[in-house]
């Protein structure tokens, strides 16, 4: 028998879905919403009352589409880890009509019903804590195909509160409770008795919010090829722009690999340097594929090697630029030395500098694009130091671009004070304010340089 175990905040988010939950008519959930006032204690242990506005699930099926409803579909029994480290059971729950508790690597299988015939674009319905971890919590494979990730950034307004903190009430009421959908695939041929299987990310653990993050996961909408579908995310449908051709960053399509920095698991709203990048410049795709607590060095399925790999092989990237992650320095994973071969077989991706080499050959033979490393700002290691020093060793071996600033003097007299206490969250994790302000412009002029050289 399956058992969950939920914690006290689970129980009173579920409480809040059902609140704004319509009746079900002729198999649709109705649009509701409703107020709910949640009472949180301030650092001075004052309270402070915040409105939340919980949105219920919307699976209105329109002529054309097809839904594969999760409550029919095949999951993975096992266990994951709720905000308060406490235990609970994968299982469907009718409250909320999704899958809780998908632990790490387990997976849902959903099946084309008959009658089903045609080409299709699919979208997955998810729940907004899947912020917490990675913009990545998912892989997906049709009809048993190579596994592909798709990032599901999820944007929360600047002013919002910070949702990546466990104690900010709004996480529970602001973000588990909302749900909608996000778009998996475009223009696939399906017909009954096919299947879509949605893995959960292989490192969606994530230290902040103290423990393995469960993502909910909903139905699939199977809509027409090129249709229009309601989302539930703004972040999700971007005006086209037109670029420009004075600016060397507008227009391209990057692709981010990395961790938490990548992410911005710190940042109000998620919005990292990326994100920054993307809005500044016309035109400009960023897509981050980013999960926290990853590592280059492949020592398994969430390394920054193995993550590169899922990226569907028809991207057509201009520029992908990847984090020197500061997880390899923390956990003492061994330097590799710098051989003059040039051979991909000759690589050892468990070492730092051949999982470097790995990624930068990677990506030419897949993408045909440049790639460009970044590190973080200066703080307190040697273990870092040394895998930056590293990092150009590579530099002069392949040409590749390199920010580097943790050995920019500029940025580390910043270090220590109380401007820098402004734009870190910790010696690893920029604010928001740190993004925008501090490292972006920094980033920005480098790969302008680069890309002009």
């Amino acid at each position: 028998m399956k058992k969950k175990v939920i914690s006290v905040m689970l129980i009173a988010c579920c409480i809040l879905s059902m609140v704004a939950c319509g009746e079900k008519k002729d198999g649709d959930v109705q649009n509701q919403t409703s107020k709910v006032v949640v009472e949180q204690p301030s650092e001075e242990s004052s309270v402070t009352k915040l409105d939340y506005e919980v949105v219920a699930p919307v699976e209105n099926v329109e002529d054309g589409q097809v839904l594969l409803s999760v409550e029919d579909a095949i999951y993975t029994e096992g266990e994951g880890i709720g905000p308060t480290e406490e235990t609970m059971a994968t299982a469907y729950d009718k409250d909320w009509g999704m899958i809780l508790g998908l632990a790490p690597k387990s997976e849902i299988t959903y099946t084309v019903p008959n009658g089903t015939e045609g080409s299709y674009d699919i979208y997955l319905r998810v729940s907004k804590n899947l912020a917490g971890f990675g913009s990545t919590p998912f892989t997906f494979s049709i009809n048993g195909a190579e596994a592909f990730a798709v990032p599901m950034d999820i944007q929360v307004p600047a002013n919002a509160p910070n949702s990546s903190k466990v104690e900010d009430a709004s996480f529970y009421t602001g973000t588990m409770c909302d749900t909608g959908r996000f778009l998996v695939k475009q223009t696939v041929d399906l017909k009954a008795g096919d299947t879509i299987r949605v893995i959960a990310a292989h490192g969606s653990r994530s230290g902040e919010l103290g423990g393995i993050v469960f993502p909910n996961v909903g139905s699939i909408l199977l809509a027409p090829a090129g249709s229009e579908v309601a989302t539930g995310y703004d972040n999700t449908i971007k005006a086209v722009e037109t670029a420009d051709d004075a600016d060397p960053l507008s227009g391209l399509n990057i692709i981010w690999v990395g961790s938490s920095v990548t992410y911005g698991a710190q940042a109000t709203g998620f919005y990292s340097l990326a994100d920054a990048i993307a809005d500044a410049h016309p035109a400009t795709t960023c897509e981050k594929y980013a999960v926290s607590a990853t590592t280059l060095v492949n020592d398994g399925r969430d390394s920054y090697v193995s993550r590169l790999k899922e990226v569907p092989k028809d991207k057509k990237p201009d520029l992908v630029v990847v984090q020197l992650s500061t997880n390899d320095a923390t956990t003492g994973k061994p330097y590799g030395e710098l051989t003059d071969s040039k051979d991909p077989s000759s690589f050892d991706d468990k070492t730092i500098i051949g999982a470097i080499e790995s990624i930068i050959t990677y990506t030419d033979e897949t993408f045909g694009c440049p790639v460009v490393f970044y590190t973080g700002t200066y703080y307190e290691s040697e273990e870092y130091a040394t895998m930056v020093d590293c990092l150009h060793q590579v530099q002069d071996k392949w040409g590749i671009g390199v920010i580097d600033m943790f050995n920019n003097e500029e940025m580390t007299a910043v270090y220590g004070t109380s401007l820098y206490n402004e734009y870190m969250s910790d010696e690893i994790h920029p604010f928001r304010k740190g993004y925008v302000e501090w490292w972006t412009p920094v980033i920005e002029r480098s790969l302008e340089e680069f890309l002009t050289k």
